[in-house]
């Protein structure tokens, strides 16, 4: 790179009217991370507050490129380890000739484990080219409730599935004695983000901008977990949308997770949604919601993006970088990746959560 642009691993918050500039120039005057609540609740992880996490490019002191991290604790076989999920990525249309990739082998040296979802064209160019797994479609099903309006708002013809009336188990006070699964019971987990207790608080219980609904059946060493939120749309469409669900694979494990997932629906059902979504790299975990109701949409009809409602995504893509040292610890890891829409910044409020603060400039 010429010697007149450099990189930074982090960004000092101490110029933030730089970073707010870039982003309004780059996403408009209204983007939601240009709201400091939000901003700092993804990228104000480290102990020094003055240094977020986000890998910038600058030519002499002007911002060009920045991609965003979240540190993030991955079961990888046998161990822990730290990797990172990108969180919004973005470059200066004046700059578009390599500055990207070179944020990304940045990452790339950082972390041993680079997980994303959502990448733009151009960024799917930059993943495949630098060797990363790209996963074009994470496989999707949906449980319709209401076949009127789905067929009416998006020509989805999809049987209604009803569920008797069932009260779910909601758990918001987790502590590491009554959520402390023994993941060997969790293989379909064996690699991917660790959702332990920490997590699971962090992520939902402490998030600022959506209410989550946790549900939580079983022991404390085998429990069945389900992490739901409501979504209402502009267009008065309300979608049930299941973030997480995991379960210990027993026989026991898997009884207890069916009945934890239809207890989840009749609650959807209650709130009058019109159909629920959820998204999962887990083969097993996807024939599971195909054996309580769900049906697959491979062609994306139902849409993706729904703040506001977009059609133009058909698909919720995924990519991963695995070094090179734990590919050969772990043959075949890569394929076995466990995902969910949730995992990274892909649930993250968007048009309602400008609508409520305005430009979201502080």
């Amino acid at each position: 790179m010429a010697a007149r642009y450099s990189l930074a691993s982090t960004f000092d918050m101490r110029e933030w009217s730089k970073m707010d500039a870039f982003i309004a120039d780059t996403h408009g005057e209204r983007h939601v991370l240009r709201n400091r609540e939000l901003f700092d609740w993804f990228f104000l992880r480290n102990e020094d507050k003055n240094q977020a996490n986000v890998v910038v490019a600058y030519h002499g002191d002007r911002l060009i490129s920045l991609l965003g991290y979240l540190p993030t604790v991955f079961r990888w076989g046998d161990a822990d380890m730290v990797g990172t999920w990108m969180a919004h990525w973005v470059t200066d249309d004046a700059y578009r000739h390599g500055i990207g990739a070179l944020l990304m082998k940045r990452m790339t040296e950082m972390f041993p484990i680079v997980a994303g979802q959502g990448a733009s064209t151009m960024n799917q160019a930059i993943v495949t080219a630098m060797k990363f797994r790209f996963v074009e479609s994470i496989p999707k099903v949906v449980c319709i409730f209401n076949q009127a309006s789905v067929l009416r708002n998006f020509d989805f013809p999809s049987q209604e599935v009803a569920f008797a009336s069932a009260p779910a188990i909601p758990s918001e006070r987790l502590t590491q004695q009554s959520f402390d699964p023994d993941w060997s019971l969790y293989p379909t987990l064996r690699f991917g983000t660790l959702r332990d207790w920490r997590y699971i608080k962090q992520r939902y219980v402490d998030y600022p901008f959506f209410t989550y609904q946790i549900y939580v059946a079983g022991p404390p060493h085998a429990p069945a977990v389900c992490v739901t939120r409501v979504c209402a749309t502009t267009l008065g469409i309300k979608v049930g949308r299941i973030l997480e669900f995991f379960y210990p694979e027993t026989k026991d494990g898997l009884d207890l997770a069916e009945n934890l997932l239809r207890q989840c629906l009749s609650r959807f059902q209650q709130d009058q949604c019109d159909y629920a979504d959820f998204y999962c790299t887990s083969a097993k975990h996807i024939d599971l919601f195909r054996r309580t109701g769900f049906v697959p949409d491979d062609l994306g009809q139902l849409p993706s993006l729904l703040d506001p409602i977009d059609r133009s995504r058909k698909a919720q893509n995924l990519e991963l970088f695995v070094s090179q040292d734990l590919k050969r610890l772990y043959p075949g890891c890569e394929d076995a990746f466990f995902a969910t829409r949730a995992d990274g910044d892909q649930d993250r409020p968007n048009d309602s959560f400008r609508a409520h603060l305005g430009r979201g400039r502080t």
